[in-house]
């Protein structure tokens, strides 16, 4: 089944966002959201609640704001760097991690190019 990050419908072009299968997005959205503090429970809800409380095969960065937007972006660079060590890649066939990681630099990618993508906050 795929699985879609959707990155720009509040900010930046409708549909914008990333589609891959649920392995890989698997990968991308659990090692980003154990980055997240517990004092960012807010953002955190906003991204992830189809996800975890509607059963949907996505998360959402629409309508979050700009602070939200660039911390998820900080977190999910900040794994994709950490995820060749991680615990979760030991268990990755080691032919995969290439792809795993070309596909995370397009979700990077895609959020760059969103209007409220700051390069530091």
């Amino acid at each position: 089944m795929a699985m879609f990050i959707s990155i720009g419908e509040g900010g930046g072009p409708p549909g914008a966002g990333w589609s891959t299968s649920g392995g890989v997005f698997d990968c991308v959205v659990e090692a980003t959201r154990k980055l997240f503090k517990d004092d960012e429970h807010c953002c955190l809800k906003a991204i992830y609640t189809p996800l975890d409380e509607q059963g949907q095969n996505f998360i959402v960065l629409d309508y979050v704001d700009v602070s939200c937007f660039n911390l998820f972006y900080s977190y999910c660079n900040r794994a994709m760097e950490e995820f060749p060590l991680s615990e979760r890649a030991k268990i990755v066939p080691e032919s995969h991690i290439p792809g795993i990681l070309w596909n995370w630099s397009e979700v990077l990618r895609s959020m760059r190019e969103d209007p409220r993508y700051r390069e530091s906050l």
